[in-house]
């Protein structure tokens, strides 16, 4: 994956990496669930089956760098914890194959870069640390994320280091909950508090749902070569279906993007997620976050 580097981190620290000849990029991907179906079982509540995801299949946003298609494959050890994700493209080739080490309150990854995981008590992911060496020079990325008393997702605030200096923190994703479900999500920028992303979502209060996976979480494409973050816990999810995203973008330019995504979506018998699609008009103009743009096509596959 092509990385670039984030206009929100700070001037200082920019002329620091410049200095040391690092590129480095930070690209959010944040997905999100989805419309009814007008089939009046859905109106029932969500079944108590417990399943687990197996294979997951994306269809990625047309301002996605390398990344149209990709599938993932997910293995379990014997007590039900992921082992293993692999990924493939979409000739079916093997693309990545991350392994899962388990000690203690964290989990760590066999990839090329020292990425690991800090839980808390409840298996919630609480931190995010990736340390890298470029040209010579460690630098350490790290993701912190609070959650509110009823066990949402509502602050995560991103920071780097360059080993030897102070840690920065150059953006915070902040979101709000009501009613059991993510209503906004805002990227913003600590230097000067801009708002540079900003999602506003509606729901079906009448359909709930389970989600296969943490799809209110935002799933960070560091340097884990696969964007593995999506099948960890980062608290509840909403427990309706959405039925629209409006979306409020500043780009590079300067100028603003604004939109709304409606979604299709299929769910089994056990109320569980099984397909999303994003319908709405292309985005054309480039962020200045280098946020990923949400999925067009999610499809979950599943076993009890």
């Amino acid at each position: 994956m092509k990385y670039l580097t984030t206009p929100a981190i700070n001037a200082k620290l920019i002329k620091l990496i410049l200095q040391k000849n690092l590129k480095h990029c930070l690209a959010i991907f944040f997905a999100a669930i989805a419309l009814t179906s007008c089939k009046k079982d859905h109106n029932e509540s969500p079944s108590t089956a417990i399943l687990t995801v197996n294979n997951v299949s994306y269809q990625w946003g047309e301002l996605a760098i390398n990344k149209k298609y990709v599938s993932d494959s997910i293995k379990y050890n014997s007590a039900w914890k992921i082992d293993s994700i692999i990924s493939y493209d979409e000739n079916g080739q093997i693309t990545n194959r991350i392994g899962f080490t388990y000690s203690g309150s964290e989990i760590s990854l066999n990839s090329p870069v020292k990425d690991k995981y800090t839980l808390d008590s409840e298996g919630r992911v609480i931190m995010h640390t990736i340390e890298e060496i470029q040209h010579g020079t460690d630098f350490i990325q790290t993701q912190r994320y609070s959650y509110d008393p009823n066990g949402y997702l509502s602050k995560v605030t991103m920071s780097l280091n360059v080993v030897g200096n102070p840690e920065t923190t150059f953006s915070v994703i902040n979101y709000e909950v009501k009613n059991g479900n993510y209503t906004k999500y805002a990227l913003s920028n600590t230097a000067d508090g801009a708002i540079t992303r900003q999602y506003d979502f509606s729901y079906n209060t009448a359909v709930k749902i389970n989600s296969p996976v943490s799809l209110f979480a935002p799933i960070f494409s560091n340097n884990t070569i696969s964007n593995i973050d999506k099948y960890l816990n980062y608290g509840k999810n909403s427990v309706n279906l959405l039925s629209s995203v409006n979306y409020t973008m500043i780009n590079l330019d300067k100028t603003t993007s604004t939109g709304t995504l409606t979604a299709e979506t299929s769910v089994n018998s056990d109320k569980y997620l099984t397909q999303l699609t994003l319908n709405g008009a292309t985005i054309t103009s480039f962020p200045s976050d280098n946020i990923s743009p949400l999925p067009r096509s999610i499809k979950f596959s599943f076993k009890k």
